[in-house]
């Protein structure tokens, strides 16, 4: 079966998703988590940040799970301090609770970071994930390059799942763009003997993105990466082979600054599309009575699975938010995780059933 990548956020909501993904989608299923700088205090550490994602994925994500760790962000935030560099202290502080994880390392990285991940890849022995950006045809001098990298970093080709990010795909005609590029990328990909070879891209609109639309009704986007994935590994004949990645109900793209909204929202993945669900709290009960009101129109619309409730964890809460009576609080973090749940089972049923995502 095709093997789905979700690239997600170490935040609350999607911890949530994750660590209610049943079991038998957990073969098939391998996250990409994005390790986050924490927020809300003055105090932070790069220590306290991974100690806090160790305890994060030890506490949250199934033992049978397999899932990579991408800290880019951490290394933006904090560089290189006396206690040691980002890869290097997210994963001893995973490895102290006996969990192990796939460091993800981009070519871009600095040799220090590079050395970190490959004491990662002989502490974990998971292998590693190359996340590329395609940028263009690439050459046998720098194949030469990148054979050379990884034999320092101690891994051959067959250790290492090549993850090709498209990135953001906003627009039908960045859409056409990256149908070529990721042809490109996966023909020249076929000559090497990776481990597993991925295509992402996310098409989910940008912070603020929705934000001049009226709330009276779902906003629909199209989920052009899933036309990419399609549009890419058809013409190469190999669907069953790569696998498919997104960035799940959330834009690639980093919000600049805390651009958080104050209306409740739900995004409801449906076949090929996206419905984004939205209101004003109002007066009264507020968030919760508005809410409430956003899963009783899901709930009620042509996009609510035959399945209903069943379908997923985050199905389950969207009916019992509509009855008013969830067990979750009624945060945002709730509403992504209800998002986000449904959207990585929808993403496996069409996986499974109709071989496309």
């Amino acid at each position: 079966m095709t093997v789905y990548m979700p690239i997600v956020k170490a935040k609350e909501g999607e911890f949530r998703a994750l660590e209610n993904i049943p079991a038998h989608d957990h073969p098939n299923t391998r996250p990409i988590i994005e390790a986050l700088p924490g927020e809300g205090h003055h105090e932070r550490t790069l220590y306290g940040d991974a100690l806090n994602l160790a305890k994060n994925v030890v506490h949250r994500i199934p033992d049978d799970l397999r899932f990579a760790i991408d800290c880019r962000y951490l290394v933006t935030q904090y560089g290189r301090p006396d206690v040691g560099g980002a890869v290097r202290l997210v994963f001893e502080a995973i490895g102290q609770f006996h969990y192990a994880a796939t460091p993800v390392f981009r070519l871009t990285d600095d040799p220090d970071d590079l050395d970190d991940v490959a004491q990662a890849v002989q502490e974990h022995q998971r292998g590693a994930c190359l996340r590329l950006p395609w940028t263009g045809p690439r050459h046998g001098s720098k194949d030469a390059k990148l054979s050379g990298l990884l034999r320092r970093m101690g891994l051959a080709f067959r250790d290492v799942d090549l993850l090709v990010d498209l990135w953001a795909i906003e627009s039908d005609h960045a859409a056409a763009q990256q149908v070529r590029c990721a042809r490109e990328a996966l023909a020249w990909a076929a000559g090497i003997p990776w481990r597993s070879v991925t295509l992402a891209g996310g098409a989910f609109p940008p912070p603020g993105g929705v934000s001049a639309a009226p709330m009276d009704a779902p906003v629909e986007a199209p989920r052009r990466d899933a036309g990419v994935w399609l549009a890419a590994v058809s013409h190469a004949g190999r669907h069953r082979k790569i696998g498919y990645a997104d960035y799940g109900v959330a834009s690639p793209r980093k919000p600049s600054g805390r651009q958080l909204s104050r209306h409740p929202k739900l995004c409801y993945t449906v076949d090929d599309h996206w419905k984004i669900y939205r209101c004003a709290a109002g007066e009264g009960e507020g968030a919760f009575d508005c809410f409430r009101k956003v899963c009783q129109a899901v709930v009620n619309s042509d996009g609510w699975p035959a399945q209903g409730a069943a379908f997923s964890w985050g199905d389950r809460h969207i009916e019992q938010f509509a009855a008013g009576a969830s067990t979750l609080p009624n945060t945002r973090a709730s509403w992504r995780a209800c998002g986000q749940s449904h959207h990585l089972a929808m993403v496996r049923h069409r996986l499974d059933r109709l071989r496309r995502p």
